[in-house]
């Protein structure tokens, strides 16, 4: 069972800004609960990606060109929205919202989809990624960038990539599909990117989805204990499901152990336990020393033989600075072309 949280460990420093590029109805109509809205969804936003980031739905769709065919930007919000990506030379709309995103803002993806359908010249596809959920990121950017890819082929012309904010979601996807398809490394690809649009599109998510594909998704299970002293209730944060959310552990009352096990795929997941609204770390398991902003977490690493060709491959990719191999990027492609389509 998972538990939705205020995550309360907070992470780096990295502030956002926004222009806006339209201007929504609700802005000449009164804005304070949209304001509300905005404040709330920053503050959630910069508590779950470990920076601090700033969206203002009120001042409507904002955007930047990343490179002349790919745009990463903001929700739309109207029909109208349409028309103006049509006069810019977009051919398809690329959306990674889920239901509750729409909904906390009130748009009406219906009436969007039903509009652009109208249109000859774009095309509307949603691929669903979860908010603020770096491994939900890492387990769909395969299918939907194999979305992706097909649909530029199809459309041509420019692509525009969103999310809600266009912060996380919709610069990991155009990141990824980057250094996939367009040939470029990633730290060169993210240097682009990051001179166009301030965002915080998680590098991780994007170097385990590749190395995914192309050694396999291996996964094994791993067991967490904590020694009870009296403890009410213990969840742990992280691992895969973020530091949005919280797992509950299970007391053994013979052994006073707490546990949980979970089947994780390869990688190195951090974590960090709460007991009874305590954020600490277990210091008898692994834990990393203090980060740049003075935190500790525990930490499991998930690995299958780091001796073999894959194991080699997944050291090599998961470097700060991974460059593909011509016979890696090759099969991305082939990968890409044959994969299963995302779209809702």
């Amino acid at each position: 069972m998972l538990l939705p949280i205020k995550a309360n460990d907070p992470k780096s420093r990295l502030v956002i800004q926004v222009v806006s590029d339209s201007k929504s109805s609700s802005e000449m109509s009164g804005v304070s609960k949209e304001e509300e809205k905005s404040d709330e969804y920053s503050q959630d936003m910069t508590q779950a990606m470990g920076a601090v980031l700033t969206y203002r739905h009120e001042l409507g769709m904002n955007y930047n060109f990343i490179r002349p065919d790919l745009i990463v930007g903001s929700c739309l919000q109207t029909p109208e929205d349409v028309d103006k990506l049509r006069k810019i030379g977009v051919k398809t709309i690329f959306c990674l919202q889920q239901d509750p995103d729409l909904e906390y803002f009130g748009v009406d993806i219906r009436s969007i989809q039903a509009y652009a359908k109208t249109c000859s010249d774009i095309q509307h596809i949603r691929c669903e990624i979860r908010d603020f959920d770096a491994f939900d990121l890492r387990m769909r950017l395969p299918a939907v960038v194999s979305t992706l890819y097909k649909a530029v082929k199809r459309n041509g012309g420019v692509t525009y990539i969103h999310c809600t904010a266009g912060m996380g979601r919709a610069p990991a996807v155009a990141l990824t599909y980057m250094f996939w398809v367009q040939g470029y490394k990633l730290m060169e690809a993210h240097k682009l990117l990051m001179s166009k649009r301030s965002c915080f599109p998680k590098l991780d998510a994007i170097r385990n989805a590749t190395i995914d594909i192309l050694t396999g998704l291996k996964k094994k299970t791993i067991s967490l204990k904590l020694k009870d002293k009296g403890f009410s209730i213990v969840e742990i944060s992280g691992l895969d499901i973020g530091w949005g959310q919280r797992i509950p552990l299970t007391l053994d009352k013979e052994t006073r152990f707490w546990s949980l096990k979970r089947e994780l795929p390869e990688g190195q997941f951090e974590y960090k336990y709460i007991i009874d609204g305590e954020w600490t770390h277990n210091e008898l398991e692994p834990f990393t020393g203090p980060n740049k902003d003075g935190h500790t977490n525990n930490y499991a690493k998930v690995v299958d033989d780091p001796t073999s060709v894959d194991g080699a491959t997944r050291e090599r990719l998961t470097s700060e600075d991974p460059e593909l191999l011509e016979e890696e990027r090759l099969k991305l492609i082939q990968f890409l072309e044959t994969c299963s389509e995302a779209e809702v």
